[in-house]
């Protein structure tokens, strides 16, 4: 398992389709069957997961979207995105 830091470029995974629904993000797995649903900050990192932009990217973006300070954002960000990459809904980007 690749270790996730603020320089890891990261993707949706290939069996991974999701979508806003209001507030929401429904989020459909299709080699599980699963389908979940996402607060709206969960939705703006899969959203921020676009294969080009480094962990510190979203960070920026996100500082600018909510009131905390870097630090935590940097802690919480990195956390998320490693629980998304063990569970398999990222991965990372590979050039092509």
């Amino acid at each position: 398992m690749p270790t996730i830091a603020l320089s890891s470029v990261l993707r949706p995974a290939r069996d991974l389709r999701f979508r806003r629904v209001d507030d929401d993000m429904v989020v459909v797995r299709q080699r599980s069957a699963e389908v979940l649903v996402l607060n709206d900050v969960a939705a703006s990192l899969l959203e921020l997961a676009d294969g080009m932009t480094p962990i510190s990217g979203w960070v920026e973006d996100l500082l600018c979207r909510y009131d905390v300070d870097r630090k935590t954002l940097e802690r919480d960000v990195l956390t998320f995105a490693d629980e998304l990459t063990r569970d398999g809904m990222l991965e990372e980007a590979t050039a092509p």
